[in-house]
């Protein structure tokens, strides 16, 4: 499976060498031309490491509200999701006394059970620190993990059409004996253990591993009932009665107490400014340009124009990942986190 993403890799980046250097610049224009390639190289090897700011709404630089963009798969570095930039705007709460408020936009499914953790401990952590308003609006979808993260708002908005809920955790694999059996494959494993292998594609689970695993999951699932238990100030078993994995409309979360508003982001933002104050307050993000390894082949399409999900590398480059974590054991608060 290396090999295979490995000729991949070696194609796209001699797709990249061409498109950089086929063309021959006029004299005049040979420096800016150089420039644009040394920038597309540095941010494909991931050297562009510095966060920016991008001013979303003018207005005064002694007090700004701080928008968190929190877009994707969480903890799945992509075109849309980049978790050291997110942890690294939390951080600057910290360092800018300008900063006076944060909105968390959230347009999520949710996503590894670590990764989102991560993320609601380090804001978590300044709330301690910092008395600082913190307002979340849900995009088209906040689900799980999404949901979760909303739950460091002190106020959370909703569309009537925004999909939240799906709170719960799920770890799935695929079993393969049967398929393995009818091909005349036969697995041999060296272990240890009885359990080094569990989640094994190539047998059954047994009553134990199911028990070890489920013990794992319920664990994490307390975690998210306590953190929805201090978010949305309910019982215990107020909160378990909505957890069932269920998703849920906007209106619907509000009817059930799961968000506090109605509105778009626009609606979110406003509310924040005349809540506290912050009228003529500027608004704006942190963007990076380190795009990483990682995003070695959004950034290659990009360079060239195209979209990694309409191409036959980025597809390919998909179907790979997904053959290669079928052996993966994930723990995920995810919307349709199974296969």
């Amino acid at each position: 499976m290396d090999k295979k993403k490995g000729i991949v890799i070696g194609a796209a980046a001699l797709v990249l060498v061409t498109s950089l250097f086929s063309s021959s610049p006029k004299k005049e224009e040979t420096s800016e031309a150089t420039g644009t390639s040394a920038l597309s190289i540095n941010q494909l090897l991931g050297n562009a490491t510095e966060i920016q700011e991008e001013v979303l709404e003018e207005g005064s630089a002694s007090k700004r509200i701080l928008v968190i963009p929190i877009e994707g798969e969480i903890g799945t570095t992509g075109s849309t999701y980049n978790h050291d930039l997110i942890l690294s705007s939390i951080d600057q709460i910290r360092e800018d006394p300008t900063i006076m408020a944060v909105l968390l936009s959230i347009d999520s499914p949710g996503g590894g059970v670590y990764a989102t953790r991560e993320v609601y401990d380090r804001m978590k952590e300044i709330q301690a620190e910092i008395e600082i308003p913190v307002y979340a609006s849900m995009g088209s979808t906040a689900a799980s993990g999404g949901y979760y993260l909303s739950m460091l708002g002190d106020k959370v908005f909703a569309s009537e059409e925004t999909i939240t809920g799906s709170i719960g955790v799920i770890m799935s694999s695929y079993n393969t004996q049967d398929l393995l059996e009818k091909l005349g494959v036969k697995p041999v494993v060296i272990k240890s253990a009885d359990m080094k292998d569990i989640m094994s594609t190539s047998r059954d689970m047994t009553d134990a591993e199911r028990q070890v695993l489920q013990t794992y999951i319920d664990e994490s699932f307390q975690r998210f009932v306590d953190v929805v238990e201090e978010g949305r100030g309910m019982s215990e078993e107020e909160v378990r009665k909505l957890a069932d994995g269920r998703i849920y409309s906007g209106s619907q979360a509000l009817q059930a107490g799961l968000v506090d508003e109605m509105g778009y982001e626009k609606d979110a933002l406003a509310a924040l400014k005349s809540d506290f104050d912050l009228t003529d307050a500027q608004v704006f993000t942190y963007t990076s340009n380190d795009l990483g390894f990682g995003s070695f082949f959004p950034s290659l399409l990009g360079q060239l124009g195209l979209s990694s999900d309409t191409t036959p590398l980025g597809q390919m480059d998909k179907m790979i990942e997904k053959i290669e974590s079928l052996d993966d054991m994930k723990l995920e608060y995810k919307l349709q986190g199974g296969y």
